[in-house]
């Protein structure tokens, strides 16, 4: 019998076996497919490294191939460091025999805790069925075999913007459809504007306040008919909207509560069965890999030695890969106004700092939010690899740093983290 049996290979499950075997468990682990999820393999970690290549290769078309070889690597990495903590890893889509037993093919694993971390699909929507091959989801898009010459990109969420940011810059006709008014709902407009502006002068055609009607599929190409009738045609089609649960098999013999979306957990992410946990995507908690990462940590933590740590999300750090890139901490303005929460802010222009100078850098700003009582709110930002800058500020926030305690602070000089300065003495009394 295993001490833990943990259910995904992706970051969530990645981490905690990890964490659990370093500290002298037993340990084995269940991947269906290939190890490192969707963070790793076909979400943020491919798209950050498609990004980075735009910067600097010249035959942009390497971009994919070059990716593949990468995410290749990471699985290779991730099966070596898990054997050589004599993690037991098995192949296979398995199901539950009962509250200690999972079998995978003829094995039959039995546990003393088990951790389900078997994340999220995408599913698209209802009148539009993905295909794998015209019709396609971030999985696919990062393992194109030929680049298209135009491609429709179904929703201006953060994956459909980080995409239609990465493929219009190599010369694909990008048009870009989502129902809400603007992209990046939640955002600030202050946040969006420069991305939208980017993305324009790009050659990226927005569809706002429309939803998707029809889809027709012709011999060589797809037709997209909008709801208000305007009909696009283009080779690819990417989804970037709806992810569903992927609840293990037999499950449903446990007696674990879930919803539609996720596997209920309270707040050490115990399902209703104290020795069964869920961590990442299918708690439905943040589906960001961070959150997965910090969750797997926390979990190997509790079956190590019953630590009970609690995550102010709040504070979370978030970033937006896109070119500029967004990144933040903490509330933005909308939630402020909404909330009706009394708030001062402060910018700085990036260009304004002397390392902004240096780099020769044109746009971007950093914004500080300040509430009556001088703590800090939240920080956000827009502009070339602030999403280097975020993590470090994210204490600001958790710990209600006031204002003066940054004026004191000694800020390596000449940086672009010496914009927070600029923007607190920006802020008007």
């Amino acid at each position: 019998m295993y001490d833990v049996l943990v259910i995904g290979g992706g970051v969530a499950g990645y981490y905690c076996a990890m964490h659990c075997a370093k500290n002298g468990l037993n340990v084995a682990l269940v991947e269906k497919e290939e190890l490192g999820g969707t963070g790793l393999r076909w979400g943020c970690l491919p798209v950050k490294r498609m990004a980075d290549d735009l910067k600097k290769l010249k035959d942009k078309k390497d971009i994919i191939k070059n990716c593949k070889e990468d995410m290749h690597q990471i699985e290779e990495n991730i099966k070596k460091k898990m054997s050589n903590l004599g993690i037991h890893i098995y192949f296979g889509e398995g199901s539950f025999e009962d509250q200690h037993s999972f079998i995978v093919g003829s094995q039959v694993l039995k546990a003393k805790k088990i951790v389900i971390a078997t994340g999220t699909s995408p599913c698209g929507f209802s009148n539009i069925e993905v295909d794998g091959k015209r019709i396609i989801t971030h999985k696919e898009a990062v393992n194109l075999s030929n680049i298209p010459k135009r491609m429709v990109i179904v929703g201006a969420n953060v994956e459909g913007c980080e995409f239609a940011s990465i493929f219009s810059k190599i010369g694909v006709e990008v048009m870009l459809i989502e129902r809400e008014n603007n992209l990046l709902k939640g955002n600030d407009k202050d946040l969006i504007q420069p991305l939208q502006d980017r993305l324009k002068k790009q050659g990226v055609k927005f569809y706002l306040g429309l939803a998707v009607k029809e889809v027709k599929k012709e011999e060589k190409k797809n037709l997209i008919i909008l709801e208000d009738n305007t009909t696009l045609e283009t080779e690819i089609i990417l989804m970037t909207a709806g992810r569903k649960p992927n609840f293990p098999k037999g499950i449903n013999k446990l007696g674990i509560i879930t919803d539609e979306q996720k596997i209920k957990v309270n707040e050490t992410l115990q399902t209703n069965l104290a020795h069964i946990y869920a961590i990442g995507d299918i708690n439905g908690i943040l589906g960001m890999a961070h959150v997965a990462i910090q969750q797997g940590v926390l979990v190997a933590e509790h079956i190590l030695w019953n630590k009970k740590v609690t995550t102010n999300y709040k504070s979370l750090p978030r970033a937006i890969f896109t070119s500029p890139e967004i990144a933040g901490v903490g509330f933005q303005e909308s939630e402020l106004k909404d909330q009706k929460i009394p708030y001062r802010v402060g910018y700085c222009c990036l260009k304004d700092t002397w390392r902004g100078f240096s780099k020769r850098i044109e746009e971007g700003f950093i914004k500080v939010l300040v509430g009556e009582d001088d703590r800090i709110l939240g920080i956000w930002m827009v502009g070339k690899d602030v999403s280097e800058l975020v993590g470090a500020f994210g204490f600001l926030v958790d710990y209600g740093v006031k204002i003066d305690e940054i004026k004191r602070s000694l800020l390596v000089h000449p940086s672009l983290a010496e914009g927070i300065l600029e923007a607190v003495l920006n802020i008007k009394k």
